[in-house]
């Protein structure tokens, strides 16, 4: 029953059917504390879109409260991919 509650989850969220399924890679995909870090780039390949159509449906989901973007740096001060925890 927890398998399907995910999808209903996921139908209820105001998005576009791009970020419906991004919300439901990154719940797949993310730990028990519901945090995962991924490139975006990672997941454009592999959904075959693009990484802006990526970025802006990520955008949407964290403007609507059902993610959080927790941007993350290497140890020199550089950009990493950043963290999104599910809510």
């Amino acid at each position: 029953m927890r398998k399907l509650s995910k999808y209903k989850v996921c139908g209820e969220v105001d998005s576009t059917v791009t970020g419906k399924l991004l919300y439901l890679i990154l719940d797949e995909l993310a730990n028990k504390n519901g945090e995962i870090i991924i490139p975006q780039r990672k997941i454009s390949d592999a959904l075959h879109i693009s990484k802006g159509a990526v970025s802006r449906n990520l955008r949407r989901l964290r403007d609507g409260g059902y993610i959080d973007v927790l941007p993350q740096y290497h140890s020199d001060g550089g950009r990493a991919a950043n963290k999104y925890r599910i809510k």
